[in-house]
């Protein structure tokens, strides 16, 4: 294997006077900062800097160096400097446990964290919990990493998790009673959720009337007919972005009138590209909802906004969150060791998580609000902020 891209950030200062005093007045920073020579605390972190997820791992390193920021310029972990060390795996997850050893070893990594894709983030977890050292998966859905070992956390619900959440709001917040399931047949993740919906829509006291899979277009179009006479108030399509605009259109021209409810990622302009009059009024889950009027919010996106020029997305969000919470539990150690910091972290808890508050209980198990979004016709609306 090459040699992994690595940066560094916390070792000197990386912004100009204007947008360091502008994140330093967000992040209600208090005095100067004295820090000691070779007296720091390295966080590492896996993150596609370059391949097919380059661009969702930017966003999640920006809000990684966000918090190390802010919280340097609060005086660090009681006078320690943070520095934070990034490898970049390439979107490749061979590299996964390679690149989490040598955090570890090398660099002397406190914990780690990971990246999007979960196969990536199991690798590096299982390699983190061979060595006693604290993994905390910050963006995948796909399945639980935490599983991995007692060292190995996660701070974002997974697809299934998401599903059961949009279902129980179809329940007790629409008062929807009865549910039909659309679904492509070819993705093993979208019939995962298919059953996670099913299961929370039952659970909730809610009819599944109609479940069907399709495989293109045209049986798409077939389906609708079904779906319009089965009767169903709510549909929910786990889908893609890219088949989301494709299933409001088909669900429009068949004179559906139910509730459309979609998946994660349908905030993405590829769901409205070519069907933005069929979406709207859809609601989906989504990881961060930046049009939310919470003040922890609106001074993330300010402080983001400040420091890189740009409009944080929902890895920036959650990546900024689980690096605070890691960064609260060190706080709250003697010694700052991983034993020690893996305890702090179990029964713990961020209510001011800029993506939704969230705990972690003693079995690391987590609960974390949603946020559900609703698509309108000047684009996307925050409809409710679920707690868990």
């Amino acid at each position: 294997m090459t040699s992994a891209r690595r940066t560094v950030y916390g070792a000197r200062p990386i912004v100009n006077r204007r947008r360091f005093l502008a994140v330093m007045s967000l992040a209600a920073a208090s005095g100067g900062c004295r820090w000691r020579r070779g007296n720091e605390v390295t966080l590492g972190a896996l993150v596609p800097r370059t391949g097919d997820r380059a661009s969702w791992g930017a966003d999640l390193l920006r809000g990684y160096e966000l918090a190390v920021e802010q919280q340097n310029l609060r005086g660090g972990l009681n006078g320690r400097r943070l520095r934070l060390v990034s490898l970049d795996d390439e979107s490749r997850e061979e590299h996964a446990s390679t690149l989490t050893t040598r955090l570890i070893e090398r660099e002397g990594a406190l914990a780690v964290f990971g990246e999007l894709s979960s196969v990536t983030n199991e690798r590096g977890a299982a390699a983190a919990q061979r060595r006693g050292a604290v993994f905390v998966a910050t963006a995948s859905t796909a399945r639980d990493v935490s599983r991995a070992g007692d060292f190995v956390f996660r701070t974002v619900l997974t697809d299934a998790e998401q599903a059961q959440a949009m279902a129980r709001y179809a329940r007790q917040s629409m008062q929807r009673r009865k549910g039909a399931i659309v679904y492509r047949r070819s993705s093993l993740l979208h019939v995962g959720m298919a059953d996670a919906f099913a299961s929370g829509f039952r659970a909730h006291g809610g009819e599944m009337v109609l479940r069907e899979s399709y495989q293109d277009d045209a049986d798409l179009v077939r389906l609708v007919a079904r779906v319009r006479s089965s009767g169903a108030d709510i549909v929910y399509a786990p889908a893609s972005s890219e088949d989301a605009g494709r299933i409001a259109v088909a669900l429009k021209q068949g004179r559906v009138g139910a509730q459309i409810m979609g998946a994660d990622g349908w905030a993405s302009p590829e769901a409205r590209q070519f069907a933005r009059d069929a979406m709207v009024g859809a609601l989906f889950p989504e990881l961060f909802s930046a049009v939310s009027p919470r003040p922890e919010v609106e001074a993330f996106i300010a402080a983001f906004e400040a420091r890189h020029r740009a409009h944080p997305g929902s890895f920036a969000a959650v990546g900024y969150d689980a690096v605070r919470w890691v960064i609260a539990g060190a706080l709250r150690v003697p010694q700052l060791d991983a034993r020690s910091l893996r305890d702090a972290l179990l029964g713990s808890r961020l209510d001011d998580a800029v993506a939704g508050p969230f705990s972690v209980d003693a079995r690391r198990s987590l609960s974390r609000a949603i946020c559900v979004q609703r698509y309108e016709a000047q684009g996307v609306a925050l409809a409710a902020m679920m707690t868990p």
